[in-house]
């Protein structure tokens, strides 16, 4: 079971320096990928055939196939496989040879990979699980978050939260666009 995102990138994009929140982001890190899954309509999953070799940074015969891809192959795209490591993403892509460059190297052979979301991506989801985190220590007063507290540090300011999501609506608009499916 691929994650979206590793714990260790959750923590370095909040700051967060100790193991004190570790058991609870633990926790709230799946409940926010499936938020995600939710908000932007796409289950992040989609099974591509290639070819990549043990200790590679090259996969071959990966087609785009954009009129069937909800995630097309493209730089900034994370592929997952047993046999990569996490969030490795795209760094070029010769879409006419069907080549992909990633940015780290394969631990194994494979004849598939698993596009999911884009590298960019990971901001707004270590946010979300911030605000997760920080959901037990905050005001909302109408829909707006009025302050909040981590530890010895509180912040008062005013937030706008999606009634709909329960997330900031800057962090929703950083996320990306939902898929309109039709049909």
């Amino acid at each position: 079971d691929c994650r979206m995102i590793t714990l260790a990138t959750v923590k370095t994009l909040l700051n967060i320096t100790t193991t004190d929140y570790d058991a609870r982001l633990t926790l709230l890190m799946p409940m926010v990928e499936n938020d995600v899954r939710r908000i932007l309509n796409n289950q992040f999953n989609e099974r591509v055939d290639c070819e990549f070799e043990n200790g590679s940074t090259i996969i071959s015969n990966i087609w785009n196939l954009r009129p069937r891809l909800t995630n097309p192959i493209e730089i900034g795209r994370i592929l997952q496989h047993p046999n990569i490591p996490e969030e490795t993403y795209i760094t070029a892509y010769d879409e006419e040879n069907g080549i992909a460059t990633i940015s780290q190297a394969t631990t194994g052979a494979g004849d598939y990979v698993i596009t999911s979301i884009t590298y960019g991506m990971l901001i707004p989801i270590a946010k979300m699980c911030g605000f997760k985190l920080n959901g037990m220590s905050r005001q909302v007063c109408d829909g707006e978050l009025a302050s909040k507290s981590m530890g010895p540090v509180s912040v008062s300011y005013v937030q706008h939260i999606d009634k709909r999501w329960g997330y900031p609506m800057d962090i929703l608009r950083d996320l990306g666009t939902p898929i309109q499916r039709v049909g």
